[in-house]
């Protein structure tokens, strides 16, 4: 197989497998936008107003608000092989209304950063990824900083963002791929040790209580396909996690109780198709599906509407020659069923539709992007429904190969 369809297969797979290709989590959209880039810095401000405030336990939202500065680099050391470092700096508010009076909570700080090193083992039979979660954020969440997390952290929301400081943790992984007539094949598997807020955990946590979180390893299947259609390009991943026990601790006041659970096997399919039209120099379709399955509690019994599925897709495109300022078009939808064994806002089921318009600006080594990104839907907690609205403006500027 030519090394750099490998190369390509491989660092795509392997970055959804070992969950550490990028730090803090982006919408879909928002990571399409980003250019292939050595490296990238792209400040983004995120908000959501919803038409009535959504009842928590810390109290009733009204607004979800967010700046974030996502940070990445890739370091080239000995022929193939990459270092790549990424981070976020980011403040989130969250708007809360009771009785007539307003309270806003701020969670600010920087993200952990992920250290993932990548290059090829046998010649070129394999692909082998070493990744660590270096805990440079907070670690311990209060109890208002607990309220935050679970609402940046919502699937429906889609924040640049959605933790901090996590602890430490690491990831290794392999992956071998070979021609199979058109199709570039690969097949990875990788263990790590997490260190990610799960929805599960949030919605057992209270908005009112410290909350530690001690999760367990989860191991990755991945197989990848990678091929050529005409001048349209053909990209699809299917993942699949198993995971090991968590453990999850609060204390209000005086009072500390723990409880154990096991998250139950979840499988993720993405694809991606890049395609070439008359005027535009970027045109791609992107489409993922994920379903996650229930959970087990300390007794070994699985809670009934723990599960949950959840369904993507975006257009995005560059209208311009290839040396020209570009003009960018997207459209996203998303659909996630919620899970309803929960009235937390990360577990809240939401259908929601998004436009993009923009501006790209190419330059012989780096690429400047600035987007503005509108949407509309409705978001449901089990306990309530209503419509929400978003607004997202955001910022690239990466370089690409050769910049250091």
């Amino acid at each position: 197989m030519h090394s750099l369809s490998k190369a390509r297969l491989g660092a795509s797979v392997l970055a959804l497998a070992a969950g550490i290709g990028a730090v803090p989590a982006t919408g879909t959209a928002q990571g399409a936008l980003a250019p292939t880039a050595e490296w990238r810095g792209a400040p983004v401000f995120s908000s959501w107003s919803f038409g009535s405030a959504i009842e928590q336990a810390a109290g009733d939202i009204s607004a979800v608000r967010q700046l974030a500065v996502p940070l990445r680099a890739r370091f080239k050391v000995r022929d193939r092989w990459s270092v790549d470092v990424a981070g976020a700096v980011s403040s989130s508010t969250v708007t809360l209304t009771s009785g007539g009076t307003t309270r806003t909570l701020t969670q600010s700080g920087v993200s952990d950063v992920n250290v993932r090193l990548t290059g090829p083992l046998v010649g070129d039979a394999f692909l082998l990824t070493a990744g660590v979660n270096v805990p440079t954020g907070a670690t311990e969440l209060g109890a208002d900083a607990t309220a935050v997390v679970q609402a940046i952290a919502a699937p429906g929301l889609s924040m640049p963002v959605s933790a901090l400081g996590l602890g430490m943790g690491g990831t290794l992984g392999v992956l071998g791929a070979r021609e199979v007539g058109p199709w570039a094949m690969a097949l990875g598997a990788s263990v790590e040790q997490r260190t990610e807020y799960t929805p599960i955990a949030l919605a057992l946590s209270s908005g009112k209580s410290l909350t530690t979180l001690a999760p367990g390893m989860a191991t990755h299947l991945s197989l990848g396909a990678d091929r050529s259609i005409g001048t349209k390009r053909l990209a699809l991943v299917v993942v699949g996690d198993l995971y090991a026990e968590d453990a999850l601790t609060l204390t209000a006041g005086s009072s500390r109780s723990a409880s154990n659970y096991s998250l139950g096997p979840q499988v993720s399919a993405i694809g991606r198709l890049d395609f070439s039209a008359g005027g535009w120099r970027e045109t791609a379709v992107n489409a993922s599906v994920r379903m996650r399955s229930e959970f087990t509690d300390a007794a070994g019994t699985k809670v009934a509407g723990s599960g949950g599925s959840y369904l993507e897709g975006s257009f995005i495109g560059v209208r311009g020659g290839a040396a020209q300022r570009g003009l960018i078009l997207g459209l996203d939808a998303r659909w996630h069923s919620g899970l309803e064994f929960t009235s937390a806002l990360v577990g809240a089921s939401v259908a929601a539709a998004g436009a993009t318009v923009g501006v790209d600006w190419p330059f012989a080594d780096a690429s400047i992007r600035v987007a503005l990104r509108g949407q509309v839907g409705s978001i449901n907690t089990g306990s309530g429904s209503t419509g929400m609205t978003g607004l997202q403006l955001s910022g690239t500027i990466g370089a690409r190969g050769g910049a250091r």
